[in-house]
């Protein structure tokens, strides 16, 4: 089993900066986000067996997430941080605010080029999806693992897509979208079946009614 939970809100989010590689911490309501979050899965979906790993993105939204998570499963340490798991490099746009940001971005010729960089020295669609899923298929075995991964939306969007057996021209060509909110949580494995199943798919059930933040 595979659960996906995104990090919670950032300091980026409120202070409208961009996001991609931009390097921010967790704010007070994103802490109490995730702490929902482990609260739900310690209660509903982690066994006790230890038969469990926690990887993270390294950007510190997503690794802060992760210690919460694992503090609560009484996991200790034992996360594996990854530069891999990291949502889209956004090159030179990373710590600049949101308008800082639009003066030095390059807007593709055609609509859903996967192969346009729309930041100096950031990543092409392909080359973000490819990063993701390459290594991820190095790094776990996705059949017989069971996993929780904390990272960013893009990030878990491709993992998705990986899993269900879609590559990125499919997922451009198709227009596929997954939405995937702050501090949600998402379950995917195989069935009795030996089908490949989504269980859970950007479940927020664990946060306040009407407090959900969704940059």
């Amino acid at each position: 089993m595979i659960i996906l939970a995104r990090h919670g809100e950032a300091a980026n989010h409120v202070e409208r900066l961009t996001w991609g590689w931009t390097d921010s911490e967790l704010t007070k309501p994103g802490k109490k986000q995730i702490k929902a979050v482990a609260v739900r899965l310690a209660d509903n979906f982690v066994g006790k067996d230890g038969s469990l790993r926690i990887l993270s993105s390294d950007l510190k939204r997503a690794a802060e997430s992760a210690e919460i998570i694992a503090e609560a499963l009484n996991f200790g340490s034992q996360i594996e941080q990854y530069l891999f798991l990291r949502e889209k490099n956004n090159g030179l746009a990373a710590e600049l605010t949101e308008e800082a940001a639009k003066k030095i971005y390059c807007k593709p010729a055609l609509a859903f080029d996967i192969n346009h960089r729309n930041y100096p020295d950031g990543e092409t669609y392909r080359e973000f999806y490819e990063r993701n899923v390459r290594k991820l298929a190095q790094y776990i075995d996705l059949e017989n693992e069971n996993l929780i991964i904390v990272a960013h939306r893009g990030t878990i969007q491709n993992i998705i897509f990986y899993l269900m057996g879609m590559d990125i021209e499919q997922v451009v060509k198709q227009r596929i979208l997954v939405d995937i909110r702050l501090a949600s949580i998402t379950v995917l494995g195989i069935n009795k079946l030996n089908e490949h199943t989504i269980f859970l798919l950007n479940d927020t059930a664990h946060l306040p009614q009407g407090k959900i933040v969704y940059p």
